[in-house]
């Protein structure tokens, strides 16, 4: 009897992980090949645009094609953020529309982006520096950010290069 419970307890956790849903994890150039982190000035260095703001609202799901799989368009979150100032590139706008990912390892700032909104109103929580790639999605130009872009928070103590 005690051999049936070991060896229900040993193959549990492996029949567990077989029906599992794959998961997924992101990882930032560099960092599967061993080199450390980019530092923030390295990642504030590789930006096209960083903006100096708060995120006033947050919209979840935006669909966009998938040109690899066409019947399968992928979701984006999209950050309308009010600026304050750009610290790097040019951007004339007083507001700017910013993509991230919304899960599953694609590397998205969609719990930022909510925290931010969250305390728009808040003088000490509500403003960021965030770092932008610019991209082109159906002959459009968007800003993204991902985890591994530039970003500085209320408290952080870092300083933007």
């Amino acid at each position: 009897m005690i051999s049936v419970r070991v060896a229900s307890l040993m193959a549990a956790p492996l029949f567990l992980m077989l029906i599992a849903p794959e998961a997924s994890a992101c990882t930032c150039e560099g960092r599967e090949l061993g080199k450390p982190e980019k530092t923030s000035a390295e990642k504030f260095a590789e930006a096209d645009l960083v903006v100096k703001g708060r995120v006033k609202t947050v919209t979840y799901g935006v669909e966009f094609a998938n040109p690899d799989e066409p019947d399968m368009p992928f979701r984006m979150a999209r950050g309308e953020i009010d600026i304050k100032a750009v610290l790097k590139g040019s951007f004339k706008e007083k507001t700017i529309s910013v993509f991230t990912g919304v899960g599953n390892g694609d590397c998205g700032r969609l719990g930022e982006f909510i925290g931010q909104a969250v305390y728009y109103h808040h003088d000490k929580f509500g403003e960021f520096e965030l770092g932008l790639s610019k991209g082109e999605i159906d002959g459009k130009t968007i800003y993204m950010t991902s985890i591994c872009d530039y970003i500085k928070g209320p408290g952080d103590d870092e300083q933007a290069p």
